[in-house]
C-alpha cells in the first residue's frame, strides 16, 4: 500500500514514534515552564530589568504588586545556577549512554529499548513533585538517570526508521516522526502554563505528562516490532514490500568504525546537528524565562508565545520534507544537491530570526516577538529535508549507530547552550552593576 493509507502499516509505525518522542520531550522540558511558576524568583533574583537601560524597558518594570508578577509566585527556593543545573541534569545522563546506545539498538533491537527507555523517564516524572519539594540533591539525581534513558531514545528511533522506512520515503517519514520534538515542546509549554496558572498547580504538570507517556508505552508494545516480518498487524504484501525494498545489509559482528570516523559528509552533518540542536535548547530552555523577566508578559501569555515556533516547526516539518522528496523524485534535485540547498537555508534563516529577536521586540511590542519566532520555526523546519535526511542516508544499515554520533554532537549542544547563555547574562548583569 501507499505509505499514506489507512492500511499503511509504516505510517502507524512512523506515528507511534512521533507520538513516543513527543512523550519523552513533554517529559524532559516540561520542567523548562513548570520552574517559572515553582520558583520563588524574589528570594535571590535580582531585579531583571537591571541589564536593560533602554527608557522603554524601564516603564515597563514589574512592581510587587503587579498582576503578571503575583502570577509567577512560587514556594521553592531554588537559585539561577541551581535551576540552571537542573535543566541540563538530562543531558550530562544522556551524553554517559548516547555514544553507545544506537549500537545496541541496532543489534539488539529498538522496540523494548525504546520502551525502557521511556519508562524509567515516567518513573522520574511522576516522582518530581515528591522530590522537588523535599530534597534538591534528589531531584538533581533523578533527572540524570532521566537523562541515561534518555540517551536511548533517539538513536532506537533511527533504528526504528532504518528497518522500516524506504529510501525515498526517509525525508517524509523524518518530518513525521522527528515533529515529535515540536509536538512535545508545544504542548509541554501550553499545558504547562494553563496548569501552573489553574487551581491544580505546577504538581499536575508531571502527573498527567508521566500518565500520557504510560499509555504510549502500552500502545508501543502492542502495535511495534523490530521489524516488519515480525509483525502481527502488518499485510502480508506490505511486509514482503519491505523486506525487499528497504535493504538492510546483515550486519558484521563488528561496526566499521573506521570508516565512519574517516568520513567528512558525516562530520559536516555532526556540526549541522551541534548548530541545530544549539537553537533548539535555546528556545526550550529560555523561552519562557525571556518573556517572563523581558517582556513582562502574563503567564497564559507566556505559555502561548513560547508555542509559536513549534507549532509552525511541526507544521512545516513534514510539508518541507514531502516538497524535498517530491523534488528528488522528479530529479529536479538530487539527493545530496537537495540537502545542501535545505540546510544552507535552514542555517541563514534561524541567524536572521535570532537576530530580530535579538534586537527588535520590547515588552509594548511583544506581537515582534511572536513573528520572529514564526519565521524561526519556518526555517528551522528545513533542517531535516537537509542535514538529517543526509545522515540517514550514508549508512542506512547502521542508522542506529549515526544517529547515536549525531546525538553526541547534540547532546554536546544541549549542555553548553544553557551553561554559555547562563554565563553571557552573569557577565551583562555584572558589567552593568559596575
Amino acid at each position: 500500500p501507499a505509505l499514506f493509507s489507512l492500511r499503511s502499516h509504516r505510517l502507524k509505525i512512523g506515528l507511534l514514534l512521533m507520538f513516543g518522542l513527543a512523550a519523552s520531550v513533554c517529559m524532559r522540558t516540561n520542567l523548562n515552564m513548570a520552574v517559572v511558576c515553582m520558583v520563588n524568583t524574589s528570594v535571590y533574583q535580582v531585579d531583571p530589568r537591571a541589564a536593560t537601560s533602554s527608557p522603554a524597558a524601564e516603564e515597563c518594570s514589574r512592581s510587587e504588586d503587579h498582576e503578571a508578577s503575583k502570577e509567577y509566585k512560587g514556594a521553592l527556593e531554588w537559585t539561577a545556577e541551581m535551576q540552571v543545573s537542573l535543566l541540563t541534569a538530562t543531558f550530562y545522563g544522556s551524553l554517559v549512554t548516547t555514544a553507545l546506545s544506537g549500537s545496541i539498538a541496532d543489534r539488539f533491537g529498538p522496540t523494548r529499548i525504546l520502551s525502557g527507555a521511556c519508562l524509567i523517564y515516567v518513573i522520574g516524572t511522576m516522582a518530581t513533585p515528591l522530590l522537588a519539594e523535599h530534597s534538591y540533591h534528589a531531584f538533581f539525581i533523578s533527572r540524570i538517570i532521566m537523562g541515561l534513558a534518555e540517551g536511548f531514545v533517539v538513536p532506537s528511533i533511527g533504528s526504528m526508521a532504518g528497518r522500516w522506512f524506504l529510501p525515498f520515503e526517509r525525508s517524509t517519514m523524518a518530518g513525521i516522526y522527528t515533529s515529535g520534538n515540536q509536538l512535545g515542546a508545544a504542548s509541554s509549554s501550553g499545558i504547562s502554563a494553563a496548569l501552573c496558572a489553574s487551581p491544580l498547580g505546577w504538581h499536575a504538570i508531571f502527573y498527567l505528562f508521566g500518565a500520557a507517556g504510560s499509555v504510549w508505552i502500552v500502545a508501543w508494545l502492542v502495535l511495534a516490532s523490530d521489524s516488519p516480518s515480525s509483525n502481527r498487524f502488518i499485510s502480508d504484501r506490505e511486509a514482503k514490500f519491505l523486506e525487499t525494498h528497504v535493504r538492510r545489509a546483515e550486519q558484521s559482528k563488528s561496526i566499521p568504525w573506521r570508516s565512519m570516523l574517516t568520513c567528512k559528509p558525516m562530520y559536516t552533518c555532526l556540526c549541522c546537528q551541534f548548530a541545530y540542536t544549539f537553537s533548539n535548547t535555546l528556545m526550550q530552555a529560555f523561552l519562557p524565562t525571556y518573556f517572563r523577566d523581558e517582556l513582562m508578559i502574563p503567564l497564559a501569555t507566556n505559555g502561548l508565545y513560547t508555542m509559536i515556533p513549534f507549532v509552525v516547526q511541526m507544521v512545516m516539518k513534514s510539508l518541507s520534507s514531502i516538497f524535498a522528496d517530491a523534488l528528488k523524485r522528479k530529479r529536479i534535485l538530487e539527493p545530496t544537491a537537495a540537502a545542501k540547498v535545505f540546510q544552507s537555508t535552514c542555517a541563514l534563516g534561524i541567524t536572521l530570526s535570532l537576530v530580530a529577536l535579538a534586537f527588535l521586540p520590547t515588552c509594548e511590542q511583544p506581537w515582534i516577538a511572536a513573528v520572529c519566532l514564526a519565521c524561526y520555526g519556518f526555517f528551522f523546519s528545513f533542517g531535516i529535508p537537509g542535514y538529517f535526511t543526509a545522515l540517514m542516508s550514508i549508512a542506512p544499515q547502521y542508522s542506529g549507530t549515526m544517529v547515536s554520533m549525531s546525538t553526541v554532537a547534540a547532546t554536546f549542544a544541549n549542555i553548553s547552550c544553557p551553561m554559555l547563555t547562563s554565563l553571557l547574562m552573569l557577565l551583562v548583569s555584572e558589567n552593568i552593576q559596575k
